[in-house]
């Protein structure tokens, strides 16, 4: 989640960026238009100043003051004389660009083609036609072009200082922004993490927080929830311990009597039901590590034959009970008492639930085939393959954990286990991949 939320804010912070660095290129665009507006209008103001006679320095500076302009303190010939820098311009244009310590200065040098306000008025001489002095008197009359070296005070700094504090401003606030969104998120990615581990089912993990937000609120009452599932745990854990242990009492004691009878068929008898029994708590206890998903495979390569030779003895069933058939001898790599307990539920099923004939195994060269004759199931099969489910195995012969248990007990295995119903036969058949 943290990594499409930082990439949701790096889109938004280039985004952004780049939105405020081209509008800082248009309005420096547009400064520089209005730039030379000013200069040009300041022009003019300096040629109507320049008409009239006995204008003082200060009265020019009043004047052109409104265009942040003012007279230089150096001459043009000084300013040359030094190390300034040059700003390059249009070249048509009436004026050059100075630096110079960081001071702008501006040169008009206006031609005649720049000036566009229209001369004085030509007012005759007394006594004398106008015609005998021709043009002459235009040239007379309409002042000479000048030379001028001003100070911009308006400061080009001062524009770029500004959109540099909004883009810094900006980025701030995207930096706070994100951290706090990143901080008010934390609890729920580790709340997240958490959760993975539990279904893993490591409890041994707390997502305790001082928070008071919602998510803080969620991530307490799970808190809550997951220390019950430890005292459930270690209740259940309890009990396992003690109902193991008080079963395996009277099943040692049994056994150690029955050693004391001679040999006979009913000591025989009773010394296979104590060794089905025993075989029992521990399938019990192999059921209760798979349930809770603690439980660790001891794989080896063995045969399928051997295998359910196993799942006949933990049955006490005799091999006429049902046929087995196979065209190929597979082995293959498996915990042998974990998998003899699918098979053995897989057995018993279709031995209880048989209408007639004889239940049959076919072991193929990838897939081990289990059949029955019998009714159509009620309910899809993936119903039966949940636990506690009745109306596959009765409450007088089992608990409805068979299924479930030998689908648990494949799947661990990497291996599947599929079912069809065809012709009034149930066929188990499972999948070696």
């Amino acid at each position: 989640m943290f990594f499409q939320i930082r990439l949701f804010f790096i889109s938004i912070f280039l985004l952004i960026n780049t939105l405020i660095i081209l509008q800082f290129l248009v309005d420096n665009n547009a400064y520089k238009i209005l730039e030379m507006k000013r200069y040009i209008s300041t022009i003019k103001t300096l040629e109507e100043l320049h008409r009239k006679p006995d204008v003082s320095n200060d009265e020019i500076n009043e004047r052109i003051a409104v265009f942040d302009m003012k007279l230089a303190d150096i001459s043009f010939e000084e300013l040359l004389k030094s190390d300034y820098k040059k700003i390059k311009i249009d070249k048509d244009a009436p004026i050059d660009i100075y630096i110079l310590n960081d001071v702008k200065y501006v040169h008009f040098n206006p031609n005649e083609d720049f000036r566009k306000i229209p001369p004085p008025p030509i007012i005759p001489l007394q006594n004398q036609r106008l015609d005998e002095f021709g043009e002459s008197i235009f040239f007379k009359l309409r002042p000479k072009p000048f030379e001028i070296l001003l100070i911009d005070e308006l400061n080009e700094k001062d524009f770029k200082y500004f959109w540099l504090v909004v883009l810094f401003s900006i980025d701030i606030l995207l930096l706070w922004f994100f951290m706090f969104i990143e901080k008010k998120l934390k609890p729920l990615i580790s709340l997240k993490k958490d959760m993975k581990n539990l279904s893993n089912g490591n409890l041994q993990i707390s997502t305790k927080t001082d928070g008071k937000d919602e998510i803080s609120q969620v991530a307490k009452e799970f808190d809550v929830a997951l220390k019950q599932l430890k005292e459930l745990r270690d209740s259940r854990n309890l009990f396992l311990r003690n109902i193991m242990h008080e079963f395996k009492t009277p099943i040692t004691k049994g056994r150690l009597i029955t050693d004391i009878y001679e040999d006979s068929e009913r000591k025989f008898i009773l010394i296979r039901v104590f060794q089905r029994l025993e075989y029992l708590l521990s399938e019990f206890a192999k059921i209760e590590e798979l349930t809770s998903g603690k439980i660790t495979l001891d794989k080896r390569k063995y045969y399928v034959v051997d295998l359910i030779e196993q799942a006949f003895d933990i049955l006490l069933l005799e091999e006429d009970v049902i046929e087995v058939e196979y065209s190929h001898e597979l082995k293959i790599e498996v915990d042998f008492e974990l998998f003899s307990i699918a098979l053995k539920n897989l057995i018993d099923n279709a031995i209880k639930y048989k209408t007639e004939q004889k239940p049959k195994i076919i072991i193929n060269e990838n897939s081990i085939q289990i059949i029955n004759k019998g009714k159509e199931l009620s309910k899809d099969i993936k119903e039966y393959f949940k636990p506690f489910n009745h109306d596959y195995e009765t409450a007088t012969s089992g608990l409805g954990l068979g299924l479930y248990i030998s689908n648990n007990i494949i799947k661990i295995h990497k291996f599947e286990l599929n079912y069809i119903y065809e012709d009034g036969y149930h066929s188990f058949f499972i999948k070696i991949i």
